[in-house]
């Protein structure tokens, strides 16, 4: 199921990469029309799809792979969830210090990164 959950996402980050971040940033961001992204974050989210959904689906050692490679960014977000958001924030925007995200944002990467976290674990149980 999470293969089928991620390739959908995946794909839409492939085919709609705009669209995916608009409305990320309509869901995240404070006002979305003070931001300005950088003009490599279209074509990024494009190639992170193609690059997810090879891992996805070229064999099941590349699954497992991307599953402990999830589970690794996981613990980094986890812990100091604040630090990547706006780490995210500088690499993403050229604007970053007029970028407000929602309070909930910081929480909600860091639930996102213990979810991450426990997807890696089960894979490294199963190795």
């Amino acid at each position: 199921m999470l293969r089928k959950l991620y390739s959908v996402i995946c794909a839409a980050e492939l085919l709609a990469p705009r669209r995916l971040i608009d409305a990320a940033e309509r869901v995240a961001l404070e006002d979305p029309a003070v931001s300005e992204r950088r003009s490599w974050v279209v074509p990024g989210a494009r190639l992170e799809g193609l690059l997810f959904l090879v891992m996805l689906w070229r064999s099941d050692r590349s699954y497992s792979r991307f599953k402990k490679l999830l589970g690794a960014a996981g613990l980094i977000v986890l812990l100091r969830p604040r630090a990547y958001v706006d780490y995210g924030t500088k690499a993403s925007y050229r604007d970053a210090s007029t970028v407000e995200w929602r309070p909930w944002v910081y929480t909600g990467a860091r639930l996102v990164g213990l979810l991450y976290v426990l997807i890696g674990l089960r894979e490294l149980g199963r190795s």
